[in-house]
């Protein structure tokens, strides 16, 4: 009886440790995508004020609707309070607390994009949409050394998980 019980609870503790493996290996491919969809967001953005004129929270809102990741309910509250903010400080709080909480970004990732959301709307068109093409260069280069990264320790979170869960459960037998 005591040996099914150690079964089972060996099994668990492997099964558990390569979930947290698999799930670390997820956050690499979800970052990647939400620097996709950045990308998606201000070419998006760009069209929407280069060609249907729009101001910058409407230019938001309407390409916030493409988005799926977390970085969708971040745009949309920030697009809330650029509506209700009367000055620009509480307007870059709320870009800066906003980005931040999107965990699977690094943290160059974050501050690339508050920069450009801080920037836009301070100039004129031609300006903005400049500071949107640096930034979507800027990204580009951070989705390769994202999918490099991805490839290179997907593997490794989910063997170091297994491999975790098989030494806890020797060094408990």
């Amino acid at each position: 009886m005591s040996i099914v019980i150690k079964l089972i609870l060996s099994s668990s503790i492997i099964i558990l440790c390569g979930y947290v493996g698999i799930m670390k290996s997820k956050n690499l491919a979800t970052r990647e995508h939400i620097l996709r969809e950045m990308i998606v967001f201000l070419n998006l953005v760009k069209n929407d004020i280069r060609y249907m004129m729009n101001i910058l929270p409407n230019a938001y809102e309407i390409a916030r609707q493409k988005l799926n990741t977390s970085l969708k309910i971040a745009i949309g509250k920030i697009v809330v309070d650029m509506i209700n903010c009367s000055n620009n400080t509480m307007l870059e709080q709320s870009i800066v607390k906003n980005i931040n909480d999107i965990e699977e970004l690094t943290k160059y990732d974050k501050e690339v994009f508050i920069s450009t959301l801080k920037n836009l709307g301070r100039s004129d068109l031609d300006s903005q949409i400049n500071i949107i093409d640096n930034c979507i260069s800027i990204i580009e280069n951070q989705i390769k050394e994202a999918n490099e990264i991805k490839l290179k320790n997907s593997k490794l979170y989910k063997t170091v998980g297994v491999i975790t869960g098989l030494m806890i459960v020797i060094v408990f037998i």
